[in-house]
């Protein structure tokens, strides 16, 4: 006999794997803190490739007034300055980083808690 409890949980299976299987079953592969740090890493690439286009934009928009106007005495502070000003963008990203991922583990943690509850109620259930 068909059951419509056995149905009812068996779609909403279906539809939490179907609409999380990208996010959620990626995400439980990895421990927390490898996850994180994966992203961390990732994230390091991606602003110093996006911090080192905008310098080189930089540079090519104003070349003429920066080489027309160059001084030996400043360029060590100001490459300072652009340090500073890289190290600070770059843990204030790190840190959103880490916020994020955190988040997004605990979330997935909890649904796949959640799925794995109802395939256990589903098993237990409805054994022949």
């Amino acid at each position: 006999m068909i059951s419509k409890e056995k149905i009812r949980l068996m779609t909403d299976l279906a539809i939490y794997e179907k609409k999380n299987e990208r996010d959620v079953f990626k995400i439980n592969n990895y421990y927390k803190s490898d996850y994180i740090m994966w992203h961390m890493l990732l994230s390091l690439v991606r602003y110093t490739f996006v911090f080192l286009v905008l310098f080189g934009m930089y540079v090519i928009f104003k070349a003429d007034t920066l080489f027309y106007n160059i001084n030996l005495d400043g360029i060590g502070q100001t490459l300072r300055r652009l340090g500073y000003l890289y190290a600070a963008g770059l843990v204030l990203y790190l840190i959103i980083t880490w916020i994020v991922c955190a988040t997004r583990y605990k979330t997935a943690r909890k649904g796949i808690l959640l799925y794995a509850t109802k395939l256990k109620r589903l098993a237990r259930r409805f054994r022949y």
